[in-house]
């Protein structure tokens, strides 16, 4: 700003050129956009958010398919990320392309327990989601610690109250880098504080809780 104002002042003059693109899910790209059209940058500054059927997701939130810069500024994307779903615009399947490429391509690019591309939007489950869970459905309704500290408690609707606030929890979906998840088995999403968690139980009496992102452990205890 202190340039465009002190060049204007004195009266220099500019070419303005279309310098760059910053598409997101509603972009109306074409194929070819990144090899024919007129601008030099990809600016990468929106989240590219899609429901899993094609369909934009909506703005500011997050999508059932979720391309997000900040979903990583506390760890390393993981290795494998889910393409967009069918019917994504090309400028979504470019920057996909291209985060796969650079990742590919690096030599002993890191594990992460961060999620891909899909899992990050997590609303809270419904009643009729718990009900389907056999984890869910036995859990709904208990109070636990958390890291020693009272009081976490899992209401129906997906609702989470904690010492910290609100939150949402839910049966967790494709978690990342966690065996004890794998389906048969089943873990929770327990999300509350600007923080997503991923929690195994072994009930009845305890969890335990690996964050998203840098990993941390936190273990819980039944109550009452």
């Amino acid at each position: 700003w202190a340039y465009a104002i002190a060049s204007a002042s004195i009266g220099i003059r500019h070419k303005v050129m279309i310098m760059q693109i910053e598409p997101n899910a509603y972009a109306r790209t074409q194929e070819g956009f990144d090899k024919y059209g007129k601008e030099y940058i990809f600016h990468y500054t929106y989240g590219i958010e899609y429901k899993l059927d094609g369909s934009p997701q909506g703005y500011n939130t997050i999508g059932e398919w979720s391309l997000d810069k900040r979903h990583y500024g506390g760890a390393y994307p993981p290795k494998e990320l889910d393409p967009p779903p069918e019917g994504a615009n090309p400028s979504t399947k470019f920057l996909w392309r291209a985060w796969k490429d650079a990742i590919d391509s690096a030599q002993n690019w890191p594990d992460s327990n961060a999620m891909g591309t899909v899992g990050w939007r997590r609303e809270g489950a419904t009643d009729a989601e718990i009900a389907a869970s056999p984890l869910a459905s036995k859990v709904v309704g208990s109070s636990w610690t958390w890291a020693g500290i009272k009081k976490l408690t899992f209401h129906s609707g997906g609702k989470l109250t904690t010492p910290w606030g609100e939150g949402k929890w839910g049966v967790a979906f494709k978690p990342k880098g966690l065996p004890e998840c794998v389906p048969p088995k089943e873990c929770l999403y327990v999300d509350f504080s600007a923080a997503a968690h991923h929690v195994s139980f072994d009930l009845p009496d305890s969890f335990t809780s690996t964050r998203i992102g840098d990993g941390e452990v936190v273990k819980g205890e039944r109550l009452g």
